[in-house]
């Protein structure tokens, strides 16, 4: 072997043996350094399309065939949520987003500049200023988090329709849609699924994010078909109408049926008396 070859083969393996010793093993390398990022999957469950009862008075007892179970926030023990959820039924959680309600346990923590005009019909209930609603956030919050405490696994969130109502405050549209979506983001961190309660022509910028919808008196008003955007994304729609407006299940339920929603009569009170579409 020439002595200049030798030289240099000698270079290489010093330079291998460094290799060696100041370089970690490849499998000593963090994971990280290899792992694909992937969007966090979806973790509250699927409200499912069968029969509701929703019920907010009284002692709730789910008519025959119930698939999903509607009930007060404050109303319903936890022990009662539990034994629904054992017996397969899926509870959601009333909770009132957009008014003032004077009998709560938590009505005392309310910013008295946020509490606005009476809500017309209802004793006790004035609406609220979501224009401002970071000045109430931590109580809804609380709400929420007693809600997901007590087992339910989905929010019904009422009177979300402040700016087409007379208030007592300059609540805009975009005002209510902000809130809206604040409010979707604290149920999905909570791992609840959340409902839009009526407003149809707030339809377009919530379905994408809502996960069902539930209507009062859309038969009654003919607005039914305004809320088949929901279906077009596999959300159940519940449509609830009242005997006081006439409802019957021979009225309803085919108008109801046709495009794939859950149909329901009930009272005014809404204390039980509750058909179900069959």
């Amino acid at each position: 072997m020439k002595p200049g070859k030798a030289m240099w083969l000698e270079k290489i393996a010093f330079f291998a043996r460094s290799c060696l010793i100041l370089s970690p093993p490849l499998l000593m390398l963090p994971a990280i350094a290899t792992a694909t990022p992937q969007k966090a999957a979806a973790t509250w469950l699927p409200v499912p399309n069968g029969a509701l009862h929703w019920q907010l008075q009284g002692d709730v007892v789910p008519a025959p065939g119930t698939k999903v179970i509607d009930s007060d926030l404050f109303d319903t023990p936890a022990k009662q949520v539990k034994k629904w959820r054992d017996q397969g039924l899926y509870p959601v959680c009333y909770v009132n987003v957009g008014a003032f309600e004077d009998w709560r346990d938590d009505a005392s923590d309310f910013p008295d500049d946020v509490i606005g005009a009476v809500y017309d019909g209802w004793q006790g209930e004035r609406w609220l200023d979501v224009h401002h609603f970071t000045k109430f956030a931590s109580i809804i919050e609380a709400r929420l988090d007693l809600c997901a405490r007590k087992g339910f696994l989905a929010v019904e969130p009422d009177n979300i329709d402040g700016y087409d109502n007379k208030t007592g405050f300059d609540i805009t549209r975009d005002d209510q849609v902000t809130y809206l979506h604040w409010l979707i983001d604290q149920a999905h961190k909570r791992q609840l699924a959340i409902g839009q309660k009526n407003a149809p022509d707030l339809i377009d910028e919530l379905v994408g994010d809502m996960d069902f919808a539930l209507l009062e008196s859309a038969w009654r008003d003919d607005s039914l078909s305004d809320y088949i955007p929901y279906r077009r994304q596999n959300k159940p729609v519940f449509a609830v109408e009242y005997r006081e407006d006439g409802a019957s299940l021979a009225a309803i339920c085919p108008d109801i049926k046709q495009y794939g929603f859950v149909g329901m009569v009930a009272n005014y009170d809404l204390a039980g008396q509750v058909e179900t579409c069959p």
